[in-house]
C-alpha cells in the first residue's frame, strides 16, 4: 500500500530537488524525497539505538612502520559503516586514530581486526 503525502516546498529548493534527480538518477522528485526521507529515519533510529561507536586505536609507528597505514585502511574498507575518521601523530612513536562508524555489529569486526595489527597498542570502543 502507498499513501500520497503532499508537501509544499519552496521554488529554491524544488529547483535543487530537479537537479538532483537529473544529477543522481532518480525516477522523480517522489523517488529522490522518498529515498532522503528513509536515510533520515534510519540515521536518526540509529542514533536513538545507540548503534553509533565511536573506535579510538593507539599505535605505535616505530615497532611497525606500515601500522597506520594499514589501520586507516582497515577501517576505509568499511567505508558503508564509516561516518568519520581522523589521524593524529603524537609525541614519540605513538599516533591516535579516531573513527565513528555505523551499523548494528560490524564495529566488534572491525575492533577485533584493529587488534590484531602489528604496532597496535590499544583499541577502545565507545557507543556514542
Amino acid at each position: 500500500m502507498v499513501t500520497v503525502v503532499s508537501v509544499s516546498l519552496p521554488d529554491h529548493l524544488v529547483r535543487k530537488v530537479d537537479r538532483a534527480v537529473e544529477e543522481y538518477g532518480f525516477k522523480s522528485r517522489s523517488d529522490l524525497i522518498k529515498t532522503a526521507l528513509q536515510a533520515f529515519l534510519e540515521d536518526e533510529d540509529n542514533k536513538a539505538s545507540g548503534s553509533y561507536r565511536l573506535i579510538v586505536v593507539l599505535s605505535d609507528h616505530k615497532s611497525s612502520p606500515y601500522v597506520d597505514k594499514n589501520i586507516v585502511g582497515l577501517i576505509h574498507s568499511y567505508s558503508e559503516e564509516l561516518i568519520a575518521l581522523y589521524h593524529q601523530i603524537l609525541q614519540g612513536p605513538y599516533c591516535i586514530t579516531i573513527a565513528v562508524v555505523g551499523g548494528k555489529d560490524d564495529w566488534r569486526t572491525i575492533v577485533k581486526k584493529l587488534r590484531s595489527l602489528n604496532g597496535v597498542l590499544s583499541v577502545q570502543s565507545l557507543p556514542v
